[in-house]
C-alpha cells in the first residue's frame, strides 16, 4: 500500500474517532439551545478568523489555530506571539493572548489564555435593594501540541476552564483536530472542541458546548482563498460557515488582505447579521488584523489582532 493511500486512511480514521467522541453526548437540535454552560467558549477567537466568517477549520490562522483546530499549528515554522481584543456589547471585553513555539524534530507547542470580563454589575438583594457590586468573568487556559506527518497533521489542546459570577466553577476539557493537505492549494480538516467534564455552579452541573467541525479550503489562485465549514453543535442544529480572502502584494515586505465571510450560527438573529468583513496588513514579521462582526438588532462588534513572528525558521517539526 502506498504512503499516500495510508495517509488518506489515517485521516479518515482520525475523522471517525473525532466524530464518535463528539456523538457520545451530541443532540444536534434547536430544542437543546441553552442546555450547555461556559458559553464564552463559543465566542470565537481572532480578527482574521472572524473576517473569514470563522470558516477556518482547514485554514492556518497563526496562533488563532489553537482555538479553531490545533492540528493547523503544525504549519507554524517560527515563534509567534499575538494578542486579540474584542469590544463586545455594553461593558464586555474579550481578550486572547497566545504564544507558539515550533521545536525542530519534535513538533509545535503553544499556550494561550482566553478571557472575558463583564464589567461591574449591581448586586440586588431579594428585597430589591442595592447591595454593592460584583465583577464576573470567564477564563480558559490552553496548552497545545501539533505535529506534521507528511501531508497529514494532527494536534490537540488541554485546557482549564474557570468561571466566576459570585460563586465560581471550573472544568477541564480537551480539543482534538486533524487535517490533510491534498496539495498546496486544497486542504480538508476535522476537529472536536470542548470534550470534557461538566462545569458546576452550586449544586447544578451542566455540560460544556461540545462541537464537531468539518472543513475544506481551496486557493482559487495563489492570492485568493475560499473556505467552508460544516458544524455539528451539541446544543443547536447543524450550521455552516463560509469565508474568502484575497491578498494583494503592496511592497517587498508588505501584504494587504481583504476578507468576507458568513457565520451560519447567527442566522436566526433579527436584523443585519449575514456578513462579516475584515482586512489584514502584514509588514515583515508584524501582522495587524481587523474584523467587523454584526449581530443584527443586538449590535455590532469590532475585533483587532496584533501578532509578531520572531526567531529562525524551524524545519522538520
Amino acid at each position: 500500500m502506498s504512503i499516500n493511500i495510508k495517509r488518506h486512511i489515517y485521516f479518515i480514521n482520525a475523522c471517525l474517532i473525532l466524530f464518535v467522541s463528539f456523538s457520545y453526548g451530541a443532540f444536534l437540535s434547536k430544542e437543546n439551545a441553552g442546555t450547555t454552560s461556559a458559553q464564552f467558549l463559543k465566542l470565537g477567537v481572532g480578527a482574521k478568523s472572524a473576517g473569514l466568517g470563522n470558516a477556518v477549520t482547514s485554514v492556518f490562522t497563526g496562533t488563532e489555530s489553537i482555538y479553531w483546530n490545533p492540528a493547523n499549528l503544525a504549519r507554524a515554522d517560527r515563534k509567534e506571539i499575538s494578542f486579540s481584543h474584542t469590544a463586545w456589547f455594553e461593558d464586555i471585553n474579550y481578550e486572547w493572548l497566545a504564544f507558539v513555539l515550533p521545536v525542530k524534530q519534535c513538533g509545535v507547542f503553544a499556550a494561550a489564555v482566553q478571557y472575558v470580563s463583564y464589567g461591574k454589575l449591581d448586586r440586588i438583594d431579594n428585597t430589591g435593594v442595592n447591595d454593592g457590586s460584583f465583577s464576573p468573568f470567564d477564563m480558559a487556559a490552553y496548552l497545545s501540541y501539533a505535529k506534521n506527518c507528511g501531508n497529514l497533521k494532527f494536534g490537540g489542546n488541554l485546557k482549564y476552564i474557570y468561571s466566576k459570577i459570585e460563586n465560581s466553577a471550573s472544568a477541564f476539557a480537551a480539543d482534538f483536530g486533524t487535517g490533510y493537505d491534498f496539495s498546496d492549494k486544497t486542504a480538508v480538516a476535522a476537529a472536536v472542541s470542548n470534550l470534557g467534564t461538566d462545569i458546576k455552579y452550586n449544586n447544578e452541573a451542566e455540560p460544556l458546548p461540545l462541537l464537531f467541525k468539518l472543513g475544506v479550503s481551496h486557493f482559487i489562485t495563489n492570492a485568493w482563498l475560499a473556505s467552508l465549514d460544516l458544524n455539528f453543535p451539541r446544543d443547536n442544529e447543524i450550521y455552516f460557515n463560509f469565508g474568502t480572502e484575497y491578498i494583494v502584494a503592496a511592497g517587498e515586505k508588505t501584504d494587504f488582505a481583504i476578507r468576507a465571510g458568513y457565520d451560519g450560527r447567527n442566522k436566526d438573529i433579527p436584523g443585519f447579521n449575514w456578513i462579516n468583513l475584515g482586512f489584514g496588513i502584514k509588514y515583515s514579521d508584524y501582522v495587524f488584523d481587523y474584523a467587523f462582526v454584526p449581530y443584527g438588532d443586538i449590535g455590532m462588534t469590532h475585533r483587532i489582532s496584533l501578532g509578531i513572528k520572531f526567531g529562525r525558521k524551524t524545519e522538520g517539526k
